[in-house]
């Protein structure tokens, strides 16, 4: 009986407030409506007053306008006169619509548009006397006073309409308040014994779950222990039925799946973890059918991957096992499994290391090889540029050779270890930098007729290691020039951006090429990786990365329609226009 009556009153309590909110609610909606309509009227009262202005306003311009010709003579002084004419009768037809519903306010428009005609004939009289040469004539009808008799009585039906208007606007102002202030009242009144009722039926209600709780706990604790057990697994774990539904799922079960277990519980297992061949794409064995065939634990395939509920594809390892009942039934299969992604990707981090490593090792070897050859070339430079007999434009491009094969020598030194002395910053010309590059590419750039499209803004001088921003800087272009193609088409811009306390310049090398295909995206900064094929190594935009981030900027990439209108790819590269000091580069010396 008490349980009955327990149930009998929470039902009814939750019957009390529901009808309360909707009575509420329904009283609520018809005090909106009010409003809504007040506020209608107050607008309408509103449209009318503003062309009941706007006509008083034309109708005195045009006296204005009439007065001012027959004082001078000139047409242009009936401008307001002539705008007057033109708009006068659009806006009385506005009043007259606007109070089609009030039988009182379409008598005072009929009206007003009478004496505005008449004041209008009135001062076309005066002003085609004034231009037939009459102009006493003119005077003597302005001075009769029928003029200034239609103005007043034109006057006098604006203010009434005016009058009229206000009062229905207060009308409406003073409906809409009282309606706030019902529906105020209805609300509050609504919302406290809203209130009461929910603490009556909270109090009910948790008393009766305490009960049921003291019932329960047992087996709930029971449950709860099994499931933080195989919730806490740091293995994905999921189990199912004999007929292979899905029964549990753990959060990295959830995780790697990208299904939460409220979804998936009730489902068959395949439409929950779709299992597939890595490389094949092909469905794999169902592991839960196996286990139900076979009875023992099973290991997956290798290469065995998991479709992510937003495509991703996982690799996954472990096993699926069967689970039997104290009458040794096999009642369902618990499968577990992990994510190996970062296993794998730790492998390839090893095996790229390993290659760095080896690579460091035989640039080492390299460049201590062609160190004693670079100075002889660089001694012969030297002698053929002080000939004195060698053109100018000859001596030109040795001293650009001369740079080139400094800037070799530089690279061959840090390879080496023994770079100290340039290593010190130093102010850095933008754009002077960039000319040289494109000047030492400048006969590549004509036997591949590529244009160059130059963009250079006035730019601050950058704190940096010159012969590492032109290592920089000619890795990219180079990389541009190879994009293009026969007959392309590359874009060099700088410009400074403001910002912090001393701004950044952005440089941006665009090329007509095809752009980057997504998929090498994600790795076009790795080492090693290069699409090039035979003539690249992969190590020039790591490099270009590596520095540009020691200079204390960013390097990114706009995989197609970059710049400039061109559709290849283009590289922004950006830098601090005055950094104090440079960090050095991982395993470089200082």
């Amino acid at each position: 009986m008490q349980t009955f009556f327990r149930q009998f009153s929470t039902i009814g309590g939750f019957t009390l407030l529901v009808l309360l909110l909707i009575a509420n609610a329904l009283f609520t909606a018809r005090r909106l409506n009010v409003q809504v309509a007040s506020q209608g009227w107050v607008a309408h009262s509103r449209q009318v007053l503003a062309e009941v202005q706007e006509t008083q306003s034309l109708l005195l311009d045009a006296e204005t306008g009439q007065r001012g010709y027959l004082l001078t003579g000139e047409n242009r002084y009936l401008e307001p006169y002539d705008n007057a004419v033109t708009r006068i009768d659009s806006h009385i037809q506005n009043l007259s619509r606007l109070t089609a519903d009030n039988p009182r306010e379409q008598a005072k428009v009929a009206q007003l548009g009478s004496l505005a005609h008449q004041k209008l004939d009135e001062l076309q009289e005066t002003i085609a006397l004034a231009r037939a040469g009459h102009v006493d004539q003119a005077r003597a009808v302005v001075l009769s006073d029928r003029g200034r008799l239609l103005m007043n009585e034109t006057r006098q039906v604006l203010e009434s309409m005016q009058g009229d208007e206000n009062r229905l606007a207060a009308m409406g102002n003073a409906a809409y308040e009282r309606s706030v202030r019902l529906t105020r009242l209805s609300i509050a009144g609504a919302t406290a014994v809203g209130i009461l009722g929910l603490i009556v039926l909270a109090y009910f209600i948790l008393k009766e779950r305490a009960l049921r709780e003291r019932h329960t706990q047992e087996i709930r604790a029971r449950e709860e222990w099994f499931r933080v057990t195989l919730t806490s697994i740091g293995d994905a774990v999921i189990a199912t039925d004999r007929t292979g539904t899905v029964t549990f799922m753990n959060p990295v079960a959830e995780a790697l799946t990208g299904t939460p277990s409220a979804a998936a519980e009730g489902k068959e297992i395949l439409s929950v973890v779709q299992i597939m061949n890595e490389f094949t794409g092909m469905a794999a064995e169902n592991p839960v059918m196996k286990v139900m065939a076979l009875g023992r634990v099973v290991g997956l395939a290798n290469h065995t991957v998991i479709r992510h509920a937003d495509g991703r594809m996982i690799p996954i390892e472990d096993s699926a096992a069967p689970i039997w009942d104290d009458r040794r039934q096999l009642i369902g299969v618990v499968l577990v499994f992990r994510d190996v992604s970062a296993e794998r990707k730790s492998r390839d981090v090893l095996r790229k290391t390993e290659k760095l490593a080896a690579a460091a090792r035989l640039s080492a070897t390299v460049a201590h090889e062609i160190n004693n050859p670079l100075e002889a070339i660089v001694n012969l430079i030297f002698i053929a540029k002080n000939d004195p007999d060698a053109p100018p434009s000859v001596v030109r491009q040795l001293v650009v050779a001369e740079q080139e094969i400094e800037r070799v020598a530089h690279i061959t030194r840090q390879t080496l270890g023994f770079y100290r002395e340039s290593n010190a910053p130093e102010q850095v010309q933008i754009n002077v930098l960039l000319e040289a590059i494109l000047s030492v590419y400048s006969n590549k750039l004509e036997s591949a007729r590529i244009q160059v499209k130059r963009d250079f803004g006035e730019c601050p001088p950058v704190h940096a290691v010159a012969g590492e921003l032109r290592q920089v800087f000619s890795n990219v272009v180079a990389n541009a020039i190879d994009a293009a193609g026969e007959s392309g088409t590359i874009a060099v811009s700088s410009r400074p951006i403001p910002g912090g306390e001393s701004g950044m310049i952005e440089v941006v090398i665009a090329d007509s090429g095809t752009g980057v295909s997504a998929e090498h995206l994600d790795h076009i900064f790795e080492p090693f990786f290069t699409t090039k094929k035979d003539v690249g190594t992969g190590l020039g935009l790591w490099v270009t990365k590596e520095i540009i981030e020691r200079h204390g900027g960013n390097i990114r990439v706009s995989p197609a329609n970059g710049h400039g209108g061109l559709p290849g790819a283009a590289f922004t590269l950006r830098l601090p226009c005055n950094l104090p000091g440079l960090l050095p580069m991982s395993g470089q010396p200082n």
